[in-house]
This record gives C-alpha cells, structure tokens and sequence, in this order.
C-alpha cells in the first residue's frame, strides 16, 4: 500500500512514482508513437481517398461507454479489495479480545501466555503467506510445513491450549466463539483469493481497450488535426489506468503497491499482543519504506 505524502495538486499530476503510471507507461509511450505515425501517415492515404467520415463525437461516446464497462470492474475489484481489508481488520479485533479473555479468565504464568501468543501471531503470520501463495514461515510453523492448509492445524492447536488451560466450561465457549470467528475470516479471505475475477472478462477489456486506443486517434485526425494527439493521450491515459487499479485491485493479498499491507497489519497484531502480556521482545513498528511503501 502506498502512503502517500503530503503535495501540491501540480507534483500530484505529473507524480510518475506510482505503480499504475509505472505499469501503463510502456503502452502509454507506444500509443503515442503511434499517434505520431499517424500523423504523417494519414495525409498520404488522404491523397488516394481514404479517409474516415464518421463524426468523431460518435466515438467519443463510444469511449465513454468502455469507461462504465470498466468502472464496473473496477467496482468489483474494489469490493474484494474492502472485504478483504474488513475482514483483517476483524482479525485484528478477534485477536485482541481472544488473548484479553485469556488474560482475565485463565490462571496461568505469563509464559503460558505467551505460548498461545505465539501461535495466534503464528496463525496470522502463515495465514499471510499461504494467501499471497508464498512458503510457510519457517522459524515460526516448521512443524506445518507438509501440510496444505497449516492455519487450520494452528487454530486446532490453540483450541487445544485454550481447552486445558479453560476455568470452566462457561468461559471455554467464549474461547471457541473467538476461534470460530477467527476460521470464519479465514475462509473469507481464501474465497476472495482463490476465486478472481474470470479471466475471458479480463482478457476481453485488455483487447477491447488496446483496439479502441489503437484505432480512436484515426477518427479524430480528420476533425482536429495535430490536436489529437492531446485528445487521444487523455483518453489511453485514462482507460489504460482504470485497466492496471483494476487488475492491482483484484488480488488485495499481493504486493503491489494498491494491495493490502499485510506485514504491517500482522506487525500490529504482534506488537499489540505482546504489550498486553507486558513481554520485553516487542518488535518495531513497520513504517513506510523510502518510496512510501507498506507492505
């Protein structure tokens, strides 16, 4: 995620540090070459009667078309992207509250505690992971390496600390409501990550989009000359971002600069979670690298 500084809405427009004008610049540069090339090349075509006689302004309603079709996924992209950020933040409740019970009710050392400490920032840890399809945390689940789906063993495992340490029966339900709660945001976020947005809607809007960027500037030559090649830049500069937010957005568990900072968010778990057990190990709190990054 980018945390953007504070600047003046000029360094705003021509800012070329984030990653959509990253991504899209190659193409941008491309189209207006070819903007370029048409330029010279269409006058000599003109000269054997070849030439485009639509009203322009037809096309520009066409290209306004394309940007409903793509805000509407980029609505959609938005939507696993805030689901998948409320379902991390309700992580981070859930767990605040499951070790704040096990601090009042249970009567055990603060070295009992910080077992199952341990292994909720485990869980989170490897949750992290396994949703941006990386290895397991060696030095903190080398025993849930072989297995496909290690949260669940890590949840069954502080079921399991959570049953034995229990007062009474009373307070173990409050636990197991915890833990429910804590599989239930699990499985949210596996759903939003393994199941994108289908790939022929996709792959329809990216050639759609390079079609009509390719062959929009030849309909407005006739009616604005050299200007449109402000028209046309304006126009592939705003169809070709809305194209990159959408397909950074659709996968809000990577680490793109528009995707959900999950190391932050589990530093903030640790570090929220071992204040409450006074424990001397606390860890530093991840701040932005030096391009405003946090990941």
């Amino acid at each position: 995620m980018i945390v953007r500084p504070e600047q003046s809405w000029l360094r705003k427009l021509f800012s070329w540090r984030g990653s959509i004008m990253r991504k899209i610049s190659p193409q941008l540069c491309f189209f207006i070459m070819l903007n370029i090339a048409y330029l010279f090349v269409l006058p000599l075509l003109h000269l054997h009667g070849i030439m485009a006689k639509e009203s322009s302004f037809y096309f520009i309603g066409i290209s306004i078309s394309i940007s409903v079709f793509l805000g509407f996924r980029n609505n959609t992209a938005w939507l696993r992207y805030w689901e998948a950020r409320k379902l991390w933040g309700d992580l981070l409740i859930v767990s605040r509250s499951l070790m704040r019970e096990v601090i009042n009710t249970t009567n055990t050392s603060a070295e009992e505690k910080k077992v199952v400490l341990d292994l909720i920032v485990t869980y989170c840890t490897t949750l992290k992971a396994k949703l941006r399809h990386g290895p397991v945390p060696i030095s903190r689940a080398l025993d849930y390496q072989h297995l496909t789906t290690p949260c669940n063993a890590l949840l069954q495992n502080v079921g399991q600390w959570l049953y034995q340490h229990r007062p009474n029966d009373f307070v173990y339900r409050n636990f197991n409501h915890y833990l429910n709660q804590m599989s239930t945001i699990q499985g949210g976020c596996e759903r939003i990550s393994n199941t994108p947005i289908p790939y022929a809607y996709s792959l329809l809007l990216h050639r759609t989009v390079g079609i009509f960027c390719a062959v929009y500037p030849l309909l407005l030559i006739h009616d604005f000359g050299v200007l449109t090649l402000l028209f046309s830049i304006f126009t592939t500069y705003a169809l070709l971002a809305l194209d990159a937010i959408a397909t950074e957005l659709e996968d809000p568990f990577g680490t793109e600069d528009n995707d959900l900072p999950l190391n932050a968010i589990c530093n903030a778990i640790e570090i929220d979670l071992r204040e409450m057990v006074k424990d001397s190990l606390i860890p530093p709190k991840l701040k932005p690298d030096a391009h405003y990054r946090l990941l």
